[in-house]
């Protein structure tokens, strides 16, 4: 297993992290997480509503009694609570508004773990800026318990996991210089965040990646890639995407939520490579990227587009799904876009070509003209 550093806290990590999101039962998380150990895995990404049955039955208390007697020098736990405005669920770590809220969370969390400290503690999700505002503004904020909690030793670190677009969340590192730490989701098809890898690397921030399978359709066999780069001809589609992600020098570790031995395995070995992409070869698989599209950029996900569609369309989900298919060759998806053409909400043949997308889209993409395309697709699945 390779080892890096969280920017600079002084903490290192294993290059492949523990995600407990997936865990199918108390007995299945016992039995991965002490693969995982014994593999070198030490970064462990909680989260107190995962699989969230009781106070005493949920990921968290899982991964709590997985560990017991473990060497807790050897792990990285990261715990978190989720910022919002409105009605919290305390038990739950969700909807936290306030300094109080956020204090009994982290008590919540080390009890059901049953360790002394985390590491890192996170706001969960911090990805729109009521979202920010619920978490990080005011002396009675949930950001001022966390720094608290750090004062009396029960959190080393803090940051943030965020869905949010690049803007956002360089403005919220920058506005908050206690985040040293940040999860970002990122993915070869999802790659919105660059431009916060580049400022995390340069500011000394460690960097988390979530999604580096994209929910599992980053996953099967593509003959696309072998086009341009013939040394990964034959190579699992999963394993570039692992490859692709370790071979950014700013992540830290890639959380990947595992639930069976076979996939820990094979992620493991990925993850103890010591080169796994090397820099030439990565600045040649995004360039093929252009070549995959038929000379046209590939949509990143920012986000910029979503809400400006009049008939109710999220671009950004249908780009991604187009892309996989007709683009990486990644069948994965194959099943949700055939569904597409009785979706009420998500059919793009509804697109009107108004250009409200492509004024709102940075890299000014053909929208419409690629709606038109996932029509087409649509139809093929549907008649093969």
């Amino acid at each position: 297993m390779q080892y890096r550093p969280v920017g600079d806290t002084g903490v290192m990590v294993s290059a492949l992290g523990i995600g407990t999101m997936r865990f199918k039962s108390r007995e299945n998380a016992a039995e991965i997480i002490e693969r995982e150990l014994e593999l070198g895995l030490t970064y462990c990404d909680i989260g107190s509503a995962y699989s969230y049955k009781a106070f005493d039955d949920n990921a968290e208390t899982w991964v709590g009694a997985a560990i017991a007697g473990k060497d807790r020098s050897k792990m990285a736990l990261s715990a978190k609570a989720q910022p919002r405005k409105g009605e919290p669920q305390v038990d739950r770590g969700l909807g936290i508004n306030s300094r109080d809220q956020m204090a009994q969370c982290i008590e919540n969390s080390l009890k059901r773990v049953g360790v002394e400290h985390f590491d890192f503690y996170q706001l969960w999700d911090m990805s729109a800026q009521d979202h920010f505002e619920a978490g990080c503004e005011g002396d009675d904020s949930p950001l001022t318990a966390m720094r608290e909690a750090r004062e009396q030793g029960l959190v080393k670190h803090m940051g943030f996991t965020s869905h949010g677009s690049a803007d956002d969340i360089l403005s919220w590192l920058q506005q908050v210089p206690d985040f040293r730490f940040v999860t970002v989701y990122y993915n070869f098809n999802d790659r919105y965040p660059e431009r916060v890898l580049d400022y995390c690397l340069d500011n000394g921030i460690g960097v988390a990646i979530m999604g580096p399978l994209r929910g599992g359709l980053l996953t099967g066999e593509s003959d696309v890639f072998a086009e341009m780069l013939p040394e990964l001809a034959g190579m699992p589609v999963q394993e570039i995407a692992l490859r692709f992600l370790l071979g950014s020098p700013a992540v830290s570790t890639v959380i990947s939520g595992m639930n069976e031995i076979a996939h820990v395995e094979e992620n493991a070995r990925v993850a103890s490579l010591e080169d796994p992409m090397p820099a030439e070869q990565r600045e040649r698989f995004i360039g093929a990227f252009r070549r995959f599209s038929q000379g046209q950029d590939l949509c990143t996900a920012c986000r910029y587009c979503a809400g400006k569609c009049p008939e109710g369309l999220y671009v950004p989900h249908l780009l991604g799904l187009l892309q996989l298919n007709d683009v990486f060759g990644i069948h994965t998806a194959d099943d949700q876009i055939r569904g597409l053409a009785g979706n009420e909400r998500a059919n793009p043949a509804k697109c009107v070509a108004c250009g409200a997308c492509i004024e709102a889209c940075p890299q000014d993409l053909d929208i419409p003209g690629r709606m038109e395309r996932l029509t087409v697709v649509i139809a093929e699945l549907n008649q093969a």
